[in-house]
């Protein structure tokens, strides 16, 4: 039984149980949250997330699946010295995001990165 390029049914099987239990838990919170009214409370978690969450989902934001993919295709182009001045990067980019893009930003009170561009255009009114 090979089929190359070709879903066969324990496939869809695997597929259909994992949306089910997507949608399942999606429909248990949509019926039974009722703890954020706003979009703002959804996204920002009402301004009173802990670090430990912060950190995991500014980690999680930055390590993308195309940024690991692209890397290691970078790596293999380019050689070995990724490795040594990746850190680097990430360490001055942190640095500077905390220092000083989060201070300017977060007094403004924004959501997403479209009220940003709002807030940008605004000011130069």
């Amino acid at each position: 039984m090979e089929s190359v390029g070709r879903l066969e049914w324990p496939d869809y099987l695997v597929l259909a149980v994992f949306l089910s239990i997507s949608v399942g838990i999606g429909v248990y919170h949509s019926l039974t949250g009722g703890r954020q009214r706003t979009t703002e409370e959804f996204i920002m978690a009402n301004r009173r997330l802990g670090i430990i969450p912060t950190t995991v989902s500014l980690l999680v934001s930055f390590q993308s699946a195309i940024m690991i993919l692209g890397l290691t295709a970078e790596m293999y182009m380019y050689g070995i010295q990724w490795l040594v001045w990746l850190p680097l990067a990430y360490i001055i980019t942190f640095v500077l995001t905390e220092r000083l893009v989060i201070p300017w930003l977060y007094p403004l009170k924004l959501v997403s990165i479209n009220n940003v561009s709002r807030v940008t255009f605004m000011m130069t009114l």
